[in-house]
């Protein structure tokens, strides 16, 4: 088996997230008094609905607590036994966990990071539980791994590991669970970012079989990814994290099985255009040198949405001139390209039905 004991990894995209700082770290050079950012402001709620799991442990128990923090169709792992997606099947698993006598179970977050449009977001960190009583308490310290949602005003997860300091107890999957297990088959195509992602997903499992764990970490890593080492230790950064894992024998490969993935800002409705406050703590901009492959209009570079959407504005005030001639009552039925015929044919079946 490996040397040593790996169990999470997250990358994350410096671009794609806020929040990073550490939490409790001090905010220098901060005013008491400056606003936060709306990004900001995404990142510390998700990480007081973070902490605040413990509360809910405490006053409804650990499986009705934690349950408490879910979606309704959270995607819930646990070592040895299949994945499921939703809430009751999630809470009749952590009900079946056998802990022991009283418990207590406090959440402490490592990181924690919300997207530009603070709609949804991660964390991980440790889990430690304390069983028993008396004077010699047992105390275990696991790790986690959450995905969240951000619903309304509220953060929930959606997806939600536990990656274990030892190897869990082995458990039966819960009647109740059942039907709620989600198919062991290979994840479906999809169209656009989602499936670059299935598809990126499924090249580090083809990677890792072939090359090992390892070759497929630092390949696929971001810079400032990182995975949990002993505990209290991080591993950062994908040439550390490649190494971490040691040459790769028959024994040592991991296999990875891509079954699922949701793809949270995928249209207009999901999606918040980001503002100057969203700027990424980590902004790198190089402008481009190069001569323009062939010319353009004003030698512009323009790509994207500004050279689509400002010529609405142009073929909207021709729209609504062509609709002043009949008063505004009529609907001038003028499409693109507006050229000078289709105007003249719009302003003429505007005159006649007026």
């Amino acid at each position: 088996m490996r040397a040593i004991s790996v169990v999470m990894l997250t990358a994350v995209v410096a671009t794609g997230c806020h929040g990073s700082r550490v939490p409790g770290s001090p905010f220098a050079g901060a005013s008491l008094l400056a606003p936060l950012s709306d990004a900001a402001e995404a990142h510390d709620a998700l990480l007081r609905a973070d902490l605040a799991r413990s509360d809910s442990v405490a006053q409804l128990g650990i499986a009705h607590g934690l349950a408490a923090n879910f979606t309704s169709d959270v995607v819930y792992l646990r070592g040895g036994l299949p994945i499921v997606r939703s809430r009751a099947a999630a809470q009749a698993i952590i009900a079946a966990e056998s802990l022991g006598g009283p418990v207590t179970v406090r959440w402490q977050p490592v990181r924690a990071e919300a997207s530009r449009d603070g709609r949804s977001g991660y964390s991980y960190g440790y889990t430690v539980i304390g069983t028993g009583a008396g004077a010699a308490p047992s105390i275990r310290m696991d790790r986690y791994i959450a995905f969240w949602r951000r619903e309304g005003d509220k953060w929930q997860i959606a997806a939600y590991a536990e990656t274990y300091g030892a190897p869990p107890p082995a458990i039966t999957l819960p009647q109740d669970a059942a039907d709620s297990v989600l198919a062991d088959v290979p994840m479906r195509r999809a169209r656009g970012p989602l499936e670059d992602m299935r598809a990126a997903d499924d090249e580090f499992a083809q990677l890792a079989t072939r090359l090992g764990t390892g070759r497929a970490f630092g390949t696929f890593a971001a810079e400032n990814a990182q995975i949990f080492s002993t505990p209290g230790e991080f591993i950062t950064g994908p040439d550390a994290i490649s190494q971490a894992f040691g040459p790769t024998t028959e024994d040592s490969k991991l296999v990875w099985h891509p079954v699922t993935g949701l793809l949270m800002t995928h249209a207009p409705s999901t999606y918040k255009i980001p503002t100057a406050n969203d700027c990424p703590p980590v902004f790198n901009v190089a402008l481009y040198d190069g001569a323009n492959v062939e010319d353009s209009i004003h030698r512009s570079k323009a790509v994207g949405e500004p050279p689509l959407l400002l010529p609405f504005s142009v073929f909207l005030a021709i729209r609504d001139a062509i609709s002043a001639v009949g008063g505004h009552r009529i609907d001038p039925p003028l499409a693109a390209p507006a050229t000078s015929e289709a105007i003249l044919r719009a302003v003429n079946h505007v005159q006649n039905q007026a």
